[in-house]
């Protein structure tokens, strides 16, 4: 009980963070292209994701990833305001919702930084973010971020790596 309600808070959380600055089927899905970068003045950066110890994050969804790194490719426009961003991950990641058996793929995540003062932003290092699954890659050329496509995972650290 306690850990779901943990796990609902920091969703909401997710939905709420504002910054200043594959389905569940068996069936093989067609690659999904990324559309035209939105904003070409935007400074598109690549990113190591750490797990926070001690903390809900990646790795209780997926053996190994408690690092995981990616290049940022599109900022995100969600109804909240919040500043979030689509990151292509370097190698695809292996995951398993909670309470199901299917292994599922994706190679995407949605990251976003966490706290108002520590907007993720190139330079980052150790920038506390909140991290969720793309689980259905249609989002990735959606006009408007829908939460219904991807799994918040938790927090990492996000450092930019060259």
């Amino acid at each position: 009980m306690n850990k779901a309600l943990i796990i609902t808070s920091l969703f909401l959380v997710l939905l709420g963070c504002q910054n200043k600055s594959k389905t569940e089927n068996s069936e093989e899905t067609t690659p999904v292209e990324i559309g035209e970068l939105e904003d070409s003045n935007t400074n598109f950066f690549s990113i190591k994701l750490d797990t926070i110890y001690g903390e809900n994050g990646l790795q209780d969804y997926s053996k190994d990833a408690g690092e995981v790194s990616g290049k940022i490719v599109k900022q995100l426009d969600a109804r909240d305001g919040s500043e979030y961003y689509l990151v292509k991950l370097d190698k695809t990641l292996d995951y398993k919702e909670r309470g199901k058996t299917l292994n599922l793929k994706t190679d995407y995540l949605i990251v976003g930084g966490r706290f108002q003062e520590q907007p993720l932003q190139k330079g980052a290092n150790k920038t506390v973010v909140n991290v969720a699954i793309v689980k259905d890659e249609t989002l990735i050329n959606e006009p408007q971020l829908d939460f219904n496509k991807a799994i918040f995972a938790g927090m990492g650290e996000a450092t930019e790596i060259p």
